[in-house]
């Protein structure tokens, strides 16, 4: 491995799939954010699947961050915006891209100033990114600046009520629970960054024990790691997929689904969306040590959660239907956004022997109208949401492929299931 793999400590930002490197220094404890309150409350935006918090950036800029328990850091993507506010950069290292084929750079600012709503200003030393390769906001269509990890939240209890799109950090020290609706499980708190156990069962017959990341910097169901554990493996049909972007790159990985997925031996889920990537032979095993996969926000969100970063524990409270059927994209399309106003759209991608590749759209394709519509009438988040209707569902597109135009159609169709595209590569 390369000289990066012999520095201090190594960050993994699962959701991004990206490695990092940081010099190990102090940090204030989370409990400044209450400056001596029993409670703070944070309101976020929860779209896309991400969960997004305002913060005021050197008490200067508003910017747009995702919470992300399972990163530990707080990273900012947009180097001018650094360099306008004039910050000083104290390190320059190394990262490799999530292909592990491309070398990339970032750097560390100590002390800047990160201010959320209802809490005081704080000071903490960040990683700025030498260049933005994630680009997130044409794969969400929302303007997303950066990251904030759970070193944060340190000493803390975050509650984190989806419905009503807020957070609420607790005193850990005097926080007590008070409605029973709740089920507690022990966690691991790793480096800052939660744990739970969980089983899965592919085919109906054995069931594994996965140690699972609770990822709400995911905006994926359920991502498994394939060669993590030796029964782990490619369910009958599954099919090739774009799992997110990483620096060097799109992550590629498989598309599938799990039969049976049980947290803590309680909540059970039935056919979940799942992703499954092989890790690289070649990884230093420390970065994907201490898991067999993660869950992301599209479960998450199913609860009603705490979440005691020293004690801990979760607390859990199902919401009604929690367990109900999960939506995916039944088209096959991967589609970004584009423009100053991210309201272009086109064709990053398409899966073979989908409904919308059978229907002739290929990668590249610019999307000009939705039905009668212009695409600039919608905005990427309410596509998207077209391509999860139900099955049969009649979607009609306009494109444009080398200056040429035509129209399409296609129905929506619960493609995992079919044994058309049924693959063999494992």
């Amino acid at each position: 491995m390369r000289s990066y793999i012999k520095r201090k400590c190594k960050i993994l930002l699962t959701t991004l799939l990206v490695l990092l490197v940081n010099h190990g220094h102090g940090q204030v404890l989370g409990l400044e954010l209450l400056d001596g309150k029993k409670q703070a409350e944070i309101k976020f935006e929860y779209t896309q699947g991400f969960i997004i918090v305002n913060v005021k950036f050197q008490q200067a800029l508003p910017l747009r961050f995702i919470l992300d328990t399972g990163a530990e850091h707080v990273i900012l993507f947009k180097k001018e915006i650094a360099d306008i506010l004039g910050l000083e950069y104290e390190n320059k290292i190394n990262l490799m891209g999530s292909d592990l084929g491309m070398e990339f750079y970032a750097f560390i600012s100590r002390n800047v100033s990160l201010g959320l709503k209802n809490t005081p200003t704080i000071q903490r030393d960040i990683i700025v990114l030498e260049e933005d390769f994630l680009h997130l906001e044409e794969l969400t269509g929302e303007s997303i600046h950066g990251i904030l990890g759970g070193r944060i939240f340190r000493g803390l209890v975050m509650e984190i009520d989806y419905k009503k799109s807020k957070v609420i950090l607790y005193n850990a020290s005097t926080f007590n629970i008070k409605d029973d609706g709740y089920t507690k499980f022990d966690l691991q708190i790793i480096k800052h960054k939660p744990y739970i156990k969980a089983e899965i069962s592919l085919d109906a017959k054995e069931t594994i024990e996965l140690d699972l990341l609770i990822d709400t910097g995911a905006a994926l169901p359920f991502l498994v790691f394939l060669n993590s554990h030796e029964s782990l493996q490619l369910p009958e049909n599954f099919v090739k997929g774009n799992l997110g972007k990483g620096l060097g790159g799109d992550i590629e990985g498989y598309l599938s689904k799990v039969n049976l997925l049980k947290l803590a031996n309680v909540f059970e889920f039935n056919n979940v969306i799942t992703s499954f990537q092989h890790i690289d032979p070649n990884l230093d095993p420390i970065v994907y040590a201490n898991r067999n996969g993660l869950i992301g926000n599209p479960i998450l969100e199913r609860f009603k959660i705490y979440i005691d970063f020293v004690g801990a524990k979760i607390y859990l409270k199902p919401r009604a239907n929690y367990n109900k059927a999960f939506e995916y994209d039944k088209s096959g399309l991967i589609i970004y956004a584009f423009g100053p106003e991210l309201s272009n759209f086109y064709v990053k991608d398409v899966i073979k022997g989908s409904p919308a590749y059978e229907s002739g759209i290929r990668k590249g394709d610019m999307i000009k109208k939705i039905g009668i519509w212009p695409a600039s009438f919608f905005s990427l988040k309410h596509i998207l949401k077209k391509l999860k209707s139900k099955e049969g569902k009649k979607i009609t597109m306009s494109l444009e492929r080398n200056g040429v135009k035509f129209k399409t159609s296609f129905r929506l169709t619960d493609f995992l299931m079919s044994k058309k595209l049924r693959k063999t590569e494992k």
